[in-house]
C-alpha cells in the first residue's frame, strides 16, 4: 500500500506541527527591528585643532520619551553612536551632546593625596546645560563634527 504525503501518520504530524510552530514564532525575528526610526550618527571630535583621543560623545534627548546614544572616541577622535547595539545609531528627533574625555592616572603606588584624572576636555562639556551642543538626527546616515573650544 502506497502512501501519500498528507498521510505521514502521527510521527509525521508531530514532527511538522513543531516545524510550524517553530516557523511562526521566529517569524517576528526575521522581520528585521520594530520600533522607533533609527539613523546613523558618526562624526569626529577635536580640542585646540586636534582630535580628541578617548572618551564618550553622548546625545542625551530633548524628548524624556526618546532614549540617548552613546559613542566611544577612537585615537583620530571618530565615534559612532548606538543606542542598542554597535553602529545602530540614534532615533530621529533634537538631542544635547555632551563629551567626557579623561585621561586616567596610572598608578602603581598608593598616593597620600588622590590624584585627579587630567581632564583633555573643558569641564563645560560634561554637562548638557553647559556643552552647548545640539544637533538633530534625521533620516539616513548623519555626521556631526565637533570642534572644541575653552
Amino acid at each position: 500500500m502506497k502512501r501519500s504525503g498528507s498521510d505521514a501518520g502521527p510521527g509525521g504530524r508531530a514532527v511538522f506541527l513543531a516545524l510550524a510552530t517553530a516557523a511562526v514564532a521566529l517569524t517576528p525575528l526575521a522581520c528585521g527591528r520594530s520600533g522607533p526610526e533609527m539613523a546613523r550618527v558618526s562624526g569626529t571630535v577635536t580640542y585646540q585643532g586636534k582630535p580628541v583621543p578617548k572618551g564618550t560623545v553622548s546625545f542625551v534627548s530633548t524628548d524624556p520619551g526618546r532614549r540617548n546614544a552613546t559613542g566611544q572616541l577612537d585615537q583620530n577622535g571618530n565615534y559612532r553612536l548606538q543606542t542598542e547595539e554597535p553602529d545602530d545609531g540614534a532615533e530621529l528627533g533634537d538631542y544635547q551632546v555632551t563629551l567626557y574625555s579623561h585621561e586616567e592616572p596610572i598608578l602603581d603606588y598608593r598616593p597620600k593625596v588622590p590624584v585627579k584624572a587630567q581632564r583633555l576636555v573643558p569641564q563645560k562639556y560634561e554637562d548638557p546645560k553647559t556643552s552647548g551642543l545640539k544637533r538633530t538626527v534625521k533620516s539616513g546616515s548623519n555626521t556631526f563634527d565637533f570642534e572644541l573650544t575653552d
